[in-house]
């Protein structure tokens, strides 16, 4: 129960960092959690407003997804669309 427990804090946390660092890079940002499509931790929409590139934002995301996964050993996908 302990290594369950120590997981979910790991992931709270990673996702957290995520969301920070997303809003701090990209202002104006929205996420929000989507339902998992593979065999990921979490996933996450991430919608850029239109003043940012989406490949840039994209590209951003996933690099500190795995940062976040090296830190954290969690595997979050984040779906980078443009914001509505």
């Amino acid at each position: 129960m302990k290594t369950l427990a120590m997981g979910e804090t790991s992931l709270t946390d990673a996702v957290a960092e995520l969301i920070e660092s997303l809003h701090q890079k990209f202002p104006g940002v929205i996420t929000k959690k989507i339902p998992q499509i593979e065999d990921e931790d979490f996933a996450i929409e991430v919608a850029v407003p239109s003043s940012y590139s989406l490949e840039d934002a994209e590209s951003w995301s996933h690099k500190e997804c795995i940062r976040l996964e090296d830190k954290y050993n969690v595997y979050i996908l984040p779906l980078v669309i443009k914001k509505h």
